[in-house]
């Protein structure tokens, strides 16, 4: 090991940054994307669902958006390559 580096070893670091990151979520915090699927809206973190989904990967890396919203209209439980959801601004909060 290099003098002046400090190595840490956490167990199970990848579960806990995605408990930790649901939890966020749940409360609201940090969200910059809103998916909307039949009249209901979702809050997300972008880079969750981009790291997990390439649909949102690339749909995401083509958007010039900084905070959008998307509005999906699949009635199943996957995104279908032909659903295209429409981008929007999300309100911010107060």
């Amino acid at each position: 090991m290099s003098e002046g580096l400090l190595q840490v070893e956490i167990p199970d670091f990848g579960g806990s940054v995605l408990v930790s990151l649901n939890q966020q979520r749940l409360r609201g915090q940090y969200c910059d994307v809103s998916v909307l699927v039949q009249g209901q809206a979702f809050k997300a973190h972008r880079a969750v669902l981009a790291a997990s989904s390439l649909y949102f990967r690339d749909l995401f890396s083509s958007d010039s958006s900084s905070s959008p919203s998307l509005s999906l209209s699949s009635s199943s439980s996957s995104v279908r390559p032909s659903v295209r959801p429409s981008v929007r601004p999300v309100p911010s909060r107060p």
